[in-house]
């Protein structure tokens, strides 16, 4: 995803080249993935000929979409030799649009699942409130105003091998800033795996700004002496 994006930034003038790719066949999208991944085989060797010579087929060095969407002036020769460059610009994208985007999803993901969940327990015991999510989703921050659990929500990523438990989060949230945590899902565990990250859902929007730094960028807490990073949760329907 990196390098299709890096493509699009550097050798196209519209921004609309993954869009575009969604439209088309599995075959055709298949061919695209079986030539970006020769590129990135390319970026991976110091000595272009090492390279060529793992190959074994001629025509596979030819990359004909990757020429023909950047009208020929990216070739698997030009990509070694601006190899430092492109993988730097790269490494820029992937930290800064493929990491939030997927951890965003993963969470959208849950959060969704547990949404979907609630709704099926309340038709099985005649529409009651079973679930806190469902009341987060449309609570009042103003009178007469429903902000969705999305806009209030604060992505926590958390460092591996210093967990950090639900309580904790809300314990020292709620000590900081008040009765402010309104619902709180960790994300990321596998087995007896910590907590990779969670979503905090807070009452009113308007405490965004209190947690992450003008309502942007990246924060960085310590609980108990473990460090973690706060940011606002961007809705994957949001990203680009």
């Amino acid at each position: 995803m990196s390098f299709l994006i890096y493509i699009e930034r550097i050798y196209l003038k519209s921004n609309s080249l993954i869009s575009d790719l969604v439209s088309l066949s599995d075959h055709s999208i298949n061919t695209i993935v079986d030539e970006v991944m020769i590129c990135l085989r390319c970026l991976s060797y110091e000595h272009f000929p090492t390279f060529l010579a793992t190959l074994g087929n001629i025509a596979a060095s030819s990359i004909p979409w990757t020429r023909s969407l950047t009208g020929n002036k990216l070739t698997l020769g030009v990509i070694h030799q601006k190899r430092r460059e492109i993988l730097l610009e790269m490494t820029k994208i992937l930290n800064t649009i493929c990491y939030p985007a997927f951890e965003d999803i993963c969470v959208h993901i849950e959060m969704h699942k547990e949404k979907n969940m609630s709704t099926f327990f309340q038709s099985m015991c005649g529409g009651q409130e079973t679930s806190n999510y469902v009341a987060a989703a449309t609570s009042n921050v103003h009178e007469g105003q429903h902000v969705w659990a999305e806009d209030r929500t604060v992505f926590l990523k958390f460092s591996k091998g210093y967990p950090i438990s639900e309580a904790e989060v809300h314990a020292y949230f709620t000590w900081r800033y008040g009765d402010i945590v309104e619902a709180i899902h960790m994300g990321g565990v596998g087995g007896k795996d910590q907590a990779m990250y969670a979503s905090m859902v807070l009452r009113s929007a308007a405490n965004i700004p209190d947690i992450v730094n003008d309502g942007v960028g990246k924060t960085k807490f310590t609980i108990n002496g473990k460090h973690f990073w706060a940011r606002r949760f961007i809705p994957n329907h949001r990203i680009r």
